[in-house]
């Protein structure tokens, strides 16, 4: 006969038994981790599906009995995914992008701003003197020195910094009718 008798033959199974119980529940968790980790990008998200898991079923058995429980829980984690899937499918995107990964390009009320700004030059440039029009598209967009301009129109230096000045006032004048300051700021 063993010391202790028959109570602890019984102990010693009750060992034995939560033993074995926890090494089921070890490879149940395991096996739920591997489950919703291959169905989900987001390690966390996977976390926390398995662990609503385990709450649905503490809930589930505080009223009714679970005859298998790695079945109940394959079930509840499957069915927590699809939601998750739902949730973002409907849910709008709200993550904010890295300054590394955002567009070089830029914004679109930029583009606006300055497309605005184009067509009020333009219009400027189309109702200037056409001789003034000249003298600052050849000096400021062509880059052509001011003293080649002066010999090619048989005027002196100071008449084409003039005409120039003039043309420039011109176009911040038609910038500042529209509300808008010279220089691209707002």
């Amino acid at each position: 006969m063993l010391p202790g008798g028959a109570g602890a033959v019984n102990e010693f199974t009750a060992i034995a038994a939560r033993r074995h119980a926890e090494r089921d529940e070890i490879a149940l968790r395991a096996a739920l981790e591997r489950f919703v980790a291959g169905r989900l990008r987001d390690r966390a998200d996977g976390e926390d599906i398995v662990q609503e898991t385990y709450v649905r079923l503490y809930d589930y058995r505080r009223t009714r009995s679970v005859a298998d429980v790695g079945a109940f829980c394959f079930a509840v984690a499957r069915n927590l995914v699809n939601d998750h899937f739902r949730r973002h499918r409907t849910a709008p995107q709200s993550a904010e992008l890295a300054e590394d990964i955002a567009c070089p390009m830029p914004r679109a009320d930029t583009v606006l701003d300055y497309r605005q700004r184009v067509d009020i030059l333009v219009r400027a440039l189309k109702v200037m003197p056409p001789l003034r029009r000249e003298i600052f598209l050849r000096r400021r967009l062509d880059d052509i020195p001011a003293a080649t301009i002066a010999e090619d129109l048989a005027m002196s230096v100071a008449a084409v910094e003039k005409h120039v000045s003039r043309a420039l006032a011109d176009l911040r004048a038609a910038l500042e009718r529209r509300g808008l300051p010279p220089g691209g700021q707002r």
